[in-house]
């Protein structure tokens, strides 16, 4: 595969993302309060497990490419107590960037068949993401 050490970094890049969503997503679960908390915690915890998914997939392949995975995970900002509305709107924005850069690597690893499925599937995914935050935040 052409470009095998630039593909590998995406992937850890797109990896340290993930291991960052984990974190963000859980944090949300723990500070969510009012009447909405149930149904909310679980849609964080939900988007938590799917992120742990994701890392794990890339984790792999990572390894199955000759690469190293990485331990680092993005730099997260925690501004102290949120709103739900701010949880909900930092969700959005962390996907959004997210399903660029995906989108981007993709471009990168289309010579490979089963790389490119594997993103494409995370692609879909995210997208759904996206469509289902852009959903809680409609007024």
């Amino acid at each position: 595969m052409k470009n095998l050490k630039k593909i590998i970094g995406y992937l850890n890049q797109d990896l340290e993302r993930e291991l960052a969503q984990i974190v963000r997503y859980l944090h949300h679960s723990f500070i969510v309060e009012g009447p909405a908390r149930g149904p909310l915690v679980g849609l964080f915890r939900q988007q938590a497990n799917e992120s742990m998914v994701h890392a794990i997939k890339l984790g792999e392949k990572i390894t199955a490419l000759g690469g190293h995975p990485t331990v680092n995970v993005s730099e997260i900002f925690e501004p102290g107590d949120q709103t739900l509305e701010e949880m909900l709107e930092e969700g959005l924005q962390s996907e959004e960037a997210a399903l660029a850069a995906y989108k981007q690597h993709l471009k990168a690893a289309s010579s490979d068949v089963g790389l490119r499925l594997l993103l494409e599937q995370i692609v879909l995914e995210e997208q759904t993401h996206v469509e289902e935050l852009r959903k809680y935040l409609k007024k």
